[in-house]
């Protein structure tokens, strides 16, 4: 009598892992998403549905994960289903679908990519944009701009190159050769920074030592952290004086890097957009629908206030003000729920598991987060520094799901709760494995 062998559920996998070729697609999307250049739709959307097929392909790791990181799709949905009552329909859902495609996207590359190929990817994508601003820059008031739009855009852009230089360079998994690398490209973004003339560049590059300084501190030793803790207690102290001379000390600081406390007509702008809120508080105007120069005379007035022609690209330079302007206070409430999601996963995930490819993430994620209060692009689709944020969340769901850790830590829990000996996996289940390696 013959025996059938028994057929083997489907069920998902543990991760597919990147080919190589498709690696190297992953290095064109960051340098794409990085900056904006000329013909690069002929690239981007392409790529973009490529790897909307690659998603459904590998939807055994790829739909676990879009189910778990189920707060990143909130505001791409709510743009798509509100898109019908904005000011411009077609705009408002192309805007939606364009922002949903980022986020599956997102999934895909944290199935895709372990999280220290995510930092060399966007290590070479940015270096490459930092090598290229030295030799074809232009000089805007005494400031370079890079191959970048304006000297502001060169700055941000830098200190996404400075912080994954130093996290490479400080990564001892990395090959030597290539943290000298990170090194030389760590100083030339800090002169450009330098050469940008950007003050909130400054203060972010300096944040992101301090961030990725303090995370290195604090993942050695007990007796690191307990002095961590009285430094801190220490500079607790200094509280009471620093909030009664708040006023003077910021006074000081924006004199010494020549901002007013308007921030350049930051706080004019948000008056703007408080009134145009009101004027549709839940919905918003959808995707598209306000910065219209030749319909809307209040944009005609904004422009001329604040010297734009009417061919530039403006926005409130705020991305709570401009999320709520275009998708009301249910969108704010989305990309508040999302950001909340994402920014806590990833600060438990780095205490949790530590590494320097979680550091870049975590300190990418901090980074753009203080950004939302000067600059609007946290939901622009196609966007790398925004991305990095949304698959450094999906990291943390891939550890924490028992479907994507690797085989015989499940394996150990189940016949830790049932006794039993388990069956014995297969080849692709005993190799899988989804640390920071």
């Amino acid at each position: 009598m013959s025996t059938a062998k028994a057929k083997t559920p489907l069920a998902p996998t543990h991760s597919a892992p990147v080919r190589p070729f498709e690696f190297g697609l992953a290095i064109i999307w960051f340098l794409v998403t990085f900056n904006t250049f000329r013909n690069d739709h002929l690239v981007l959307y392409p790529l973009a549905i490529y790897f909307s097929y690659a998603t459904f392909r590998d939807r055994r790791a790829t739909f676990p994960l879009i189910i778990g990181a189920w707060p990143l799709f909130l505001l791409p949905l709510w743009a798509l289903a509100s898109s019908p009552l904005g000011v411009e329909p077609d705009v408002a859902f192309r805007s939606g679908l364009q922002m949903l495609l980022t986020s599956l996207i997102c999934v895909l590359f944290a199935a895709w990519m372990s999280p220290r190929q995510v930092l060399i990817a966007a290590f070479i994508a940015t270096g490459i944009c930092g090598i290229l601003s030295v030799f074809f820059t232009k000089i805007h008031d005494g400031a370079m701009t890079g191959i970048f739009a304006h000297k502001n855009m060169l700055g941000a852009k830098m200190v996404v190159l400075w912080a994954a230089a130093l996290c490479l360079a400080c990564d001892r998994w990395v090959r030597p050769w290539l943290r000298l690398v990170a090194v030389a490209l760590a100083a030339l973004a800090f002169l450009l920074i330098l050469a940008s003339h950007s003050a909130t560049a400054l203060v972010l590059s300096f944040t992101v030592v301090c961030i990725i300084g303090a995370f290195s501190f604090f993942s050695r030793s007990a007796d690191r952290i307990a002095a961590g803790l009285i430094v801190l207690g220490a500079m607790a102290s200094l509280a009471p004086f620093l909030i009664e001379e708040r006023e003077h000390l910021l006074e000081l600081f924006l004199g010494s890097v020549g901002k007013s406390k308007t921030l350049t007509g930051r706080t004019e702008l948000w008056n703007y957009a408080e009134d145009v809120i009101r004027q549709n508080p839940i919905i918003g105007q959808g995707a598209g629908g306000f910065w219209r120069y030749q319909e809307s005379p209040l944009v005609q007035e904004i422009f001329a206030e604040f010297h734009k022609s009417p061919n530039q690209v403006f926005s409130f330079h705020n991305a709570y003000y401009e999320i709520t302007v275009h998708f009301g206070l249910i969108g704010l409430g989305c990309i508040l729920v999302t950001l909340a999601w994402a920014l806590t996963h990833l600060a438990f995930l780095v205490f949790r598991r530590g590494g320097m490819p979680f550091v870049f993430l975590l300190t990418g994620a901090l980074v753009q987060t203080v950004r939302t209060m000067v600059e609007s692009d946290l939901m622009r689709p196609f966007v790398l520094a925004n991305m990095l944020i949304w698959i450094g969340a999906c990291y943390a769901i891939k550890n924490r799901n028992p479907i994507f850790l690797p085989e015989r830590v499940v394996r150990h829990g189940i016949q830790r709760r049932t006794g039993g000996s388990g069956a014995v996996p297969d080849a692709a289940q005993r190799t899988a494995s989804t640390g920071a390696e």
